[in-house]
């Protein structure tokens, strides 16, 4: 239950030895065959996950939703034991053999369960978890059963103490390997995690990097004119005492040309944003495009500085590349309040159709795979938005709304 997410802390070897003792009082009271008793036992599970882990409504639901699937598992499992069993599918010598293998498969099929509604519920929270991972997990679970099945049905052959003892240590070695390889996979997912998180933390840096760069030019610059100032103000006198009124008017332009590009244009009062902005469209302009901004007064508070970069750079970034190629080299912004949401729409002058990629879009370059969209649409899944795509002729529109 720890490894789908955890809001109360809880002294560990507390919680471990509630675990302890309801496992084993799981175990224990299994092995007395009374289906009542045992969904009793699995109707704790709410419980201890509600206040050892999660006190969130939503995961009331996740375990409740467990308890019913493992319940299923047993009561189908069972079924399917007692239909091979009368088809002499499946053959045992005794009663307790029967017990014995239905107790392992139903733990085992539990298990892989389990590791399903887990994979399900980090995939609801966005962590990286491809459909091929997904699988590839099951994969010693499933294996386990195989061979526990076989060890059992050879067992009814010829059994001794000794054999007995061989297949208690293949079950407890078996649960270790599955519990050592669950552990790994968690380790995998949350490194995926943290890689991507660190991947967009670097993609800020270097926009920020870039953009104290601009500003130490802007700065010398600056002390580089105001060096010059008394000359300039000295040319334009001269030319105005000569009478050469459209020179002084073409030159006192130039002189305010070089001040605003000293300065940084304000967009919107969020810093981080207003870095990307103003980066963004020191590239466009580099690329001869028309950017047209407009930011209303919205609050960004609530949105994480890195989220900001992974959702602006990325839009702006591939706006950027399609409108370099088309003939109008045009992009519009516009982020307003539309009553409890945030509005965002760009728009894109664009020549070659985007390419399709499931639910999102990915760049037309060779070799690209379209990560900046879906780390975008993970961004705004986080904040419980919403994001669609349109493509007319010749432009393309980037419609987001998230939820304040």
């Amino acid at each position: 239950m720890e490894r789908i997410g955890t809001n109360i802390t809880t002294g560990k070897l507390k919680k471990n030895l509630i675990v302890a003792g309801y496992i084993t009082i799981s175990i224990a009271f299994s092995l007395l065959g009374n289906g009542i008793i045992n969904l009793l036992i699995l109707l704790i599970i709410p419980v201890i996950g509600h206040y050892l882990y999660n006190n969130l409504r939503l995961y009331i639901v996740y375990y409740t939703g467990f308890v019913v699937a493992e319940y299923l598992t047993d009561i189908l499992s069972m079924m399917l034991l007692s239909l091979l069993f009368q088809h002499n599918i499946l053959y045992f010598v005794s009663g307790q053999a029967y017990y014995i293998t239905f107790l392992i498969t139903v733990r085992f099929i539990e298990f892989i369960i389990l590791k399903i509604l887990t994979a399900i519920i980090r995939r609801r929270h966005h962590y990286q978890i491809t459909w091929k991972q997904m699988a590839s997990s099951f994969v010693l679970p499933v294996f386990s059963i195989i061979n526990l099945l076989s060890m059992i049905f050879f067992l009814q052959v010829y059994i001794s103490e000794e054999i007995l003892l061989l297949l208690l240590l293949n079950i407890l070695l078996l649960l270790a390997l599955n519990i050592y390889f669950t552990s790994v996979f968690d380790i995998i997912t949350k490194n995926n995690h943290l890689e991507n998180e660190l991947n967009l933390f670097r993609q800020q840096e270097v926009i920020q990097a870039g953009y104290y760069s601009t500003l130490e030019q802007k700065y010398d610059n600056t002390r580089k004119l105001i060096h010059d100032i008394r000359n300039h103000i000295q040319a334009m006198e001269h030319l105005y005492e000569d009478q050469k009124n459209e020179e002084g008017c073409q030159y006192a332009k130039d002189i305010h040309t070089m001040l605003n590009q000293l300065g940084q244009k304000y967009y919107t009062d969020n810093k981080i944003l207003n870095i990307i902005l103003n980066d963004k469209v020191q590239t466009m302009e580099a690329l001869g495009m028309k950017p047209d901004i407009k930011i209303s007064m919205v609050d960004l508070h609530f949105i994480r500085d890195v989220d900001i970069t992974t959702l602006f750079a990325n839009i702006l970034d591939n706006a950027i590349e399609a409108a370099a190629s088309s003939s109008e080299k045009q992009i519009i912004l516009r982020v307003a309040m539309v009553h409890d949401f945030i509005s965002i729409i760009l728009k894109n002058s664009a020549t070659l159709p985007p390419v399709k990629q499931g639910d999102t879009f990915r760049s037309n370059k060779e070799m690209h795979e379209g990560l900046g969209l879906k780390n975008v649409t993970r961004v705004v899944k986080d904040y419980k938005g919403d994001i669609q795509y349109e493509w007319g002729e010749q432009y393309f529109i980037t419609r987001i709304m998230l939820a304040v």
